[in-house]
């Protein structure tokens, strides 16, 4: 009987001691609109302020070690669909790591890593967000890394740290291609005056496939098909029983009408360059500016409406303690002018605490047209808005309520915005979402 107690105590003992290296978390936001419009008809539409399904429920597990040079961290979350059933997703991240020194950390797995991250959220960021900006608040003024892959941390002292990232996935990946998607970045603060970050992105994708050329220079795919087809409907090319081509015959007859292939090839050397200066001198005070250089080979031809350079700015000021304002925007340009033209985005909002846990908030947002037609807009600039309050419950939630537009058929969260009945994006569509946010 003692030896079983012994052993009973022993592992309680264990199961007590394992546990205070676990904690568990969650924090979810869902908002569902009784009634909304998609600029056709009236609706209701449940989302998350980043679309897609709703999520009520979710677990995020985080393992330290005692010493705390070991752990991992593991996130799973539910999704309500369509049909009424639950599913569950993700992780958002799901990675294990080890410190073998004080200043070096080593993680493997997938990241929701945002140490590096510049952000200008507030307003409609929170609620349901409208199609009303080029690049969101989350990530304004420089990326996060959100993905797969072998990361090391170094703080090789005070208020400079330094990651890379090496994007090693399950798969025999030439270690050429491997690295060409590598990335690193810093983040250097001066205590009270300025914090300096630069990232290099490497964005060499996996090899290019090999494609079909005419006179030495690529084809559609479209194109490629009609050629195909023109080359196959030759009574000398021989199909098969059941009337079906066989991948030798279909090159062997592109080659005889005179088109070529090209030999597969290693994906380019692309790269995006960032850099992002904060102030931090002046008190309640926080402002921002990042720049993005997107190093593309070939882009004019290949990806013509692909993003060149941007510059964007972000700032919040608390003007007392129960008013804040913030106002962010961003210009963009791209590789080809004629397909596409340099673009903005800008935004103000207000946030207001009314005490006893009100809050009331309200935001303006605007992005330019794609581009312009003999000077006059082609319904693919937006302005959005919202207004809203909110409740806190408890320590550990709120609910609140806002009422939001976007104009030119745009899309709010789950209420995407449809054309008028002549086709064009000229609808104003809204909501009047209910949310419910929890935390622990």
């Amino acid at each position: 009987m003692k030896k079983i107690l012994a052993i009973t105590a022993m592992a309680a003992f264990a199961a007590v001691s394992f546990a205070e290296g676990i904690t568990f978390g969650a924090w979810m936001r869902v908002l569902a609109a009784p009634v909304a419009n998609n600029g056709d008809e009236t609706i209701t539409a449940a989302s998350n302020s980043w679309g897609g399904a709703p999520r009520a429920a979710r677990l995020n597990v985080t393992a330290v070690a005692p010493d705390g040079n070991a752990g991992f961290n593991y996130g799973i979350f539910s999704s309500e669909k369509g049909d009424n059933s639950i599913s569950f997703d993700g992780p958002d991240e799901a990675n294990l790591w080890v410190k073998p020194i004080d200043m070096v950390k080593v993680s493997y797995g997938n990241f929701d890593n945002n140490t590096l991250r510049g952000d200008v959220c507030y307003g409609s960021w929170n609620w349901m967000r409208p199609n009303a900006w080029i690049a969101g608040d989350e990530g304004l003024l420089m990326s996060g890394f959100g993905d797969t892959g072998l990361m090391v941390e170094v703080t090789p002292m005070e208020n400079l740290y330094v990651q890379a990232v090496v994007p090693i996935i399950d798969a025999n990946v030439k270690a050429g291609q491997t690295y060409k998607n590598l990335r690193g970045g810093f983040a250097y603060t001066v205590p009270g005056l300025v914090k300096v970050k630069g990232q290099y992105i490497g964005n060499g994708a996996a090899s290019e496939d090999a494609f079909y050329t005419l006179n030495d220079e690529k084809i559609s795919d479209a194109d490629m098909a009609a050629a195909l087809a023109d080359a196959l409907a030759d009574d000398t090319n021989d199909a098969d029983s059941d009337g079906t081509v066989s991948a030798a015959e279909a090159e062997a007859a592109l080659e005889a009408a005179g088109y070529g292939i090209s030999p597969k090839t290693d994906g380019n050397s692309n790269c995006a360059l960032e850099a992002e200066i904060d102030i931090l001198a002046v008190e309640g005070l926080y402002a921002g500016v990042g720049f993005r250089y997107d190093v593309v080979k070939d882009a004019k031809d290949n990806d013509p409406t692909h993003q060149k350079m941007k510059v964007a700015l972000g700032a919040s000021y608390q003007v007392m303690p129960e008013l804040k304002v913030s106002a962010s925007g961003a210009f963009f340009t791209y590789y080809n002018n004629d397909a596409m033209k340099p673009r903005f985005q800008a935004g103000v909002g207000v946030d207001y605490d009314l005490g006893d846990g009100l809050a009331a908030n309200a935001d303006f947002r605007y992005m330019s047209p794609e581009k312009d037609k003999d000077g006059k807009k082609d319904n693919t600039d937006r302005m959005a808005f919202s207004v809203g309050v909110t409740k806190n419950v408890s320590s550990n939630g709120y609910i609140g309520v806002a009422f939001q537009g976007v104009t030119n058929s745009g899309s709010l969260g789950g209420v995407a915005g449809v054309p008028n009945d002549k086709g064009e994006n000229k609808n104003f569509v809204w909501a009047i979402p209910v949310a419910l946010s929890v935390w622990f």
